[in-house]
């Protein structure tokens, strides 16, 4: 009796065969659902649509024009971006920021009254961060010294927008030691300037009265 009774159970195993069918059916639902899977992420992958970019360097409270812009092609659902569609729109408006090429266009950057004055541009630089330079308020009148040593220096008159706001678009590397300061210049200045901030080679002193009117406010060249 116990002999037939292990040959019952054993006759219930399933066999190689009865067991085949089930792995291949198995084997199937894993290929296609697979595939499934690949064609939906190949699908989503092409859900791209064309945004406005920056082609060209535009300086803060530059009017900006066709040929500063370009367009690039990003997931459809990039937060925040201008779509190429609406590029006339940007064209004639004033950046509020320093566009470098490659930038992605969002509406901040753009705006129809750049709040800076005709033909000027502002820059951030970094200067000594001395109770003289944080008392300074707001409009008051500078002169830039730029340059040094066998290239002489250049003064270029500039004023005083804000002290201790960081720029993004400014060009000054600001340490532990010192205070960035946003000042607005002509745009005739902003090479010299600029090449004078990538030199740290700018210094500013306050002016005033007749002495201000001694200073040029543009640049020749």
């Amino acid at each position: 009796m116990a002999k037939t009774a292990t040959r019952a159970q054993v006759s219930r195993l399933p066999s190689t065969r009865e067991s085949r069918p089930a792995l291949i059916g198995l084997a199937i639902v894993l290929i296609v659902g697979g595939a499934l899977a690949s064609g939906w992420l190949a699908i989503q992958s092409g859900n791209r649509a064309f945004f406005v970019q920056a082609s060209q360097e535009v300086a803060q409270g530059a009017q900006i024009t066709s040929d500063d812009l370009t367009r690039v092609s990003l997931p459809e659902d990039f937060d925040g971006a201008i779509p190429a569609d609406d590029v006339d729109d940007i064209v004639g408006q004033s950046a509020t920021t320093r566009l470098l090429p490659g930038t992605v266009l969002t509406p901040e950057m753009v705006s129809e009254d750049s709040g800076v004055a005709a033909n000027q541009t502002q820059l951030t630089l970094s200067v000594d961060a001395s109770p003289f330079i944080q008392r300074l308020q707001a409009g008051a009148q500078l002169a830039l010294n730029v340059g040094g040593g066998d290239s002489g220096r250049q003064a270029v008159a500039a004023e005083l927008v804000s002290v201790g706001d960081a720029d993004d678009g400014g060009l000054g590397q600001v340490s532990g030691d010192e205070i960035p300061i946003v000042v607005a210049i002509d745009l005739s200045c902003l090479s010299t300037v600029a090449q004078g901030i990538e030199d740290n080679a700018v210094t500013p002193a306050l002016i005033g009265g007749d002495a201000g009117q001694s200073v040029p406010s543009t640049c020749g060249g």
